[in-house]
């Protein structure tokens, strides 16, 4: 490849499409990050959300949820699994956006927003950044300047 085709296949690379390829093709991990983060009781500002009262303790010993809910244990968010396990990213405006097809009712849909539990602090931005984005985006752009 000579000087001249080199530029012409980097011209042709187009950064925000790959970016939103590479945002696609690894929304799993990225979205496992805010489900970590959720297991751990914290929010998207990696603030502890709260902790169980003895109430909904009682309340989960009768009921079963998918994760324990003890006395005085951090939030995991996970008492039927639709919230976690609904969890998505979609790209729009060169920002990823969180949301879960397992938000529930009005209350709950409250709770999940006044208490920012979708989506990613800064620190964790800068993970899927450098950890998951640039090394998907250096493999595109190789890919596409062999072609």
């Amino acid at each position: 490849m000579n000087v001249a085709q080199y530029q012409r296949r980097l011209k042709s690379f187009k950064v925000e499409a790959n970016i939103e390829k590479a945002v696609k093709n690894n929304s799993e991990e990225i979205v496992n990050l805010n489900r970590l983060n959720l297991s751990k009781g914290l929010n998207s500002l990696d603030k502890i959300v709260g902790r169980y009262s003895s109430f909904t303790a009682a309340w989960a010993k009768k009921f079963r949820p998918n994760k324990p809910k003890t006395f005085g244990s951090l939030y995991n968010f996970n008492w039927t699994g639709s919230f976690i396990n609904g969890i998505f990213i979609t790209y729009e405006n060169s920002k990823i956006k969180f949301s879960s097809t397992g938000s529930g009712g009005a209350k709950k849909t409250r709770f999940i927003k006044n208490n920012e539990l979708l989506g990613l602090s800064d620190a964790k931005g800068k993970i899927i950044n450098n950890n998951i984005l640039l090394p998907a985006l250096r493999k595109l752009f190789t890919s596409h300047i062999n072609k």
